[in-house]
C-alpha cells in the first residue's frame, strides 16, 4: 500500500490540527487529505453514506477498503513512520477495546474539545 485517502472534517478545529500535524510527519504511506462531505469526495467515492463521514473519521486504501473510526485512526497512525509501532500495540488484543473507547470518546466530542482547547475558528 502505498496511499491512504483520509477524509477530514475541515470545520473541525481538533481535526483541522489533526490534519496540520499529520503533514509534517514523516510517512511509510503517502497520507492524502480530502475534505469529508466535499463534492471531491462524493465524486471520489459516491458509494459512501457522506454524512456518517462527517461524524467519523474515514480512511479509504488504494484498493478501496474503508476503516472508520478507530480502525481508521490505527490506519493513520500506521502510515507514519514514528507510529506504525503504537498502532500495532494499541490494536493488540489487549488494547484495543479501550483503543475503541478513547477514539469514540474523542470523536463524540470533537468540537467541544476543540473549543476548550482554543482549536476552534
Amino acid at each position: 500500500m502505498s496511499a491512504l485517502t483520509v477524509l477530514y472534517d475541515p470545520e473541525c478545529g481538533l481535526c483541522r490540527r489533526a490534519h496540520d500535524w499529520l503533514g509534517q510527519q514523516r510517512k511509510l504511506v503517502e497520507l492524502v487529505f480530502v475534505p469529508c462531505k466535499s463534492e471531491e469526495a462524493r465524486h471520489r467515492y459516491p458509494y459512501l453514506d457522506h454524512d456518517l463521514t462527517a461524524s467519523d473519521l474515514t480512511v479509504i486504501g488504494e484498493q478501496g477498503q474503508v476503516y472508520m473510526g478507530p480502525k481508521a485512526w490505527l490506519m493513520v497512525l500506521w502510515s507514519l513512520s514514528q507510529y506504525r509501532e503504537w498502532a500495532y500495540r494499541l490494536s493488540s488484543p489487549e488494547l484495543l477495546p479501550t483503543t475503541r473507547r478513547v477514539v469514540s470518546l474523542i470523536s463524540q466530542n470533537r468540537y467541544q474539545i476543540g473549543r476548550v482547547t482554543g482549536l476552534s475558528k
